[in-house]
């Protein structure tokens, strides 16, 4: 792959949140790392776990969301010499760091906003573009674009504690009331799981959904660092998952995926990509999307496109899948 502009040897990448998107974002690490340059990336505290250990970064600039985090994340940022800052979130922190960046290359995402706002309101049909893409393509200006990598997330940190040797994940939490697939019914399709195949489900997130579980289940909710959740979603058999940040990182890990979409669509351009295989479930009903990220509560009061997608139709696209692989 040729470098389109040779005075390119260190790069700063924004992206300070969310767990979704900064996940997304490491498809422009790979890139990055493939073409040959130095990568600092910029992050907020709580996300840089994420990437330690990972040999494609040479420092990851850890910034605390309070005013003197804020203050010392400039600092940082002013304190290096960088030749290109590419900033994907676009607001005015992130801008502020862009700005006082040394440095005279500069690249943004175009993130499609208004296009997905339109779709919302008007229910407008919108064609599908990867965020993925749009984060690698802020550098066309400086480079080659001779291939997209998917995102992809090392996992190298084991649990301090004892895991199945063979297990099924679910993640049933998410950003939003209304993108979180019903508890019980994630319970329900664990029931039908533990019968047919006999692995145990481990619940996984940062917040407690649910205190008691029946047998087949083990309980990992808000008991797993990040870096312990991406090896927990790396070794899994499979995942099932809301539209949110776990999912992204079990795509970015090459687990197969089901993941389950309600008040969003794929075609806003955050479908989980990566390696592995995917499988979106979603019910094509006119009300959706009624959101570009999701709501805390249905707008028309029904919640059908969660309610409707029942587990015995994610159960059938599991074995569907179990059917492929061993014939």
């Amino acid at each position: 792959m040729e470098k389109m502009d040779r005075m390119i040897n260190k790069v700063l990448i924004i992206r300070l949140s969310s767990l979704g998107d900064i996940v997304i974002a490491t498809s422009l690490v790979e890139f990055l790392y493939r073409v040959g340059v130095r990568i600092h990336f910029a992050v907020y505290d709580e996300f840089a776990e994420l990437f330690e250990e990972d040999p494609r970064i040479e420092k990851v600039i850890r910034i605390k969301r309070d005013f003197g985090g804020k203050i010392d994340g400039l600092r940082l940022v002013r304190s290096e010499k960088y030749d290109l800052v590419v900033d994907l979130h676009r607001k005015l922190y992130p801008a502020l760091l862009t700005c006082l960046a040394k440095t005279r290359k500069r690249a943004a995402c175009e993130k499609r906003s208004l296009e997905r706002r339109l779709a919302v309101i008007f229910k407008k049909k919108i064609e599908e573009y990867p965020l993925y893409k749009l984060y690698v393509e802020a550098v066309k200006k400086y480079f080659e674009l001779e291939g997209i990598p998917y995102p992809k997330l090392l996992s190298f940190k084991k649990p301090n504690f004892e895991l199945p040797e063979e297990y099924i994940v679910f993640v049933p939490g998410a950003s939003k009331k209304t993108k979180a697939w019903p508890i019980d019914y994630y319970i329900k399709l664990g029931n039908l799981l533990y019968e047919s195949l006999g692995l145990p489900i481990l619940l996984v997130g940062k917040d407690i959904m649910v205190k008691s579980l029946p047998q087949g289940f083990l309980n990992l909710q808000s008991s797993t660092s990040l870096r312990e959740l991406l090896y927990i979603l790396k070794n899994a058999k499979f995942v099932v998952s809301n539209d949110t940040g776990p999912a992204h990182m079990t795509a970015a890990v090459g687990t197969p995926l089901f993941v389950i979409f309600g008040p969003t669509i794929p075609e806003f351009g955050f479908r989980p990509a990566g390696d592995g295989f995917i499988k979106i479930i979603e019910k094509k009903l006119p009300c959706r999307p009624c959101s570009p990220h999701g709501l805390d509560r249905c707008p028309l009061e029904h919640w059908k496109c969660m309610l409707e997608v029942k587990p015995e139709e994610v159960f059938v696209e599991i074995e569907r899948y179990y059917s492929r692989r061993t014939h």
